[in-house]
């Protein structure tokens, strides 16, 4: 077994413990679970919780690595071999009981992101990726759709409240004049499924934070979309715009 591919199936076995924890917190969650960061930015008990189970395993497992979270950052010391974790990636879906919501591992080295693991509990799939192996929804290969048609497109779109609303609406308005649908999932996990899954032709989001995005993008590769994004050092450290597709429909986008 290669390096990666052990750091591959500890991931996977990791996804799915914390996804369960979230489930369970959730279910016996009390006042106070939820508490405010800002408008409409929530962080849970449960949020912390699973970045601390996942922090703790990470450690002993690979106590060289670096790790970069969420809620307890870690930007200020990333070594080349970094964790990237979302301990919920979809908070305001998954504290109101909906189902878009994901535990997001990806894990970088150097300049490439060579894993990427998503687990949706509520929705019982588990997505995985290993750089040059391709993706896989519970187990079974995943590739990005064919469409190339404008008529019968659709990206999902993020919306950051560090950026501007204007060039948010400007951006609905040029997909459906283009002749495209949009969707908005409320977490970047889910827009990101969306594309390497094949039930839409694109994603986009004006910024995301590492964490938001490694595990989808390492998944959408393996499953034949592209994705443009700063590169992987300078992602960690201040983000990124992000842009997915198919890799068939780019011709056809408007301005985003």
């Amino acid at each position: 077994m290669t390096e990666i591919t052990k750091r591959m199936e500890f991931a996977t076995a990791l996804a799915t413990e914390a996804g369960i924890l979230a489930q369970q917190m959730r279910d016996a969650a009390g006042a106070g679970f939820v508490a405010s960061k800002g408008a409409q930015d929530f962080v849970t008990e449960a949020d912390r919780a699973v970045e601390r189970l996942i922090r703790e395993r990470v450690a002993a497992a690979f106590p060289e690595d670096s790790f970069l979270g969420e809620e307890e950052g870690g930007a200020d010391d990333l070594g080349p071999d970094c964790w990237v974790v979302d301990p919920i990636d979809g908070t305001a879906n998954y504290m109101r009981g909906m189902s878009g919501w994901g535990v997001s591992i990806g894990y970088s080295r150097g300049d490439d992101i060579e894993l990427g693991v998503i687990s949706l509990p509520d929705l019982s799939m588990l997505i995985t990726a290993q750089r040059g192996r391709g993706a896989f929804l519970n187990g079974a290969p995943i590739t990005v759709s064919r469409n190339d048609t404008a008529d019968s497109a659709v990206l999902s779109l993020g919306r950051s409240g560090r950026e501007p609303l204007q060039p948010h609406l400007d951006n609905i308005r040029d997909l459906i004049e283009a002749g495209m649908e949009y969707r908005r999932e409320g977490a970047a996990v889910m827009g990101l499924i969306g594309v390497a899954a094949g039930w839409t032709e694109g994603y986009y989001e004006a910024h995301l934070n590492a964490w938001d995005a490694f595990a989808g993008i390492a998944i959408i590769k393996e499953a034949g979309g592209r994705v443009d994004h700063a590169p992987v050092r300078e992602f960690l450290q201040n983000g990124s715009r992000i842009l997915a597709t198919n890799d068939h429909i780019d011709a056809l986008l408007p301005r985003l």
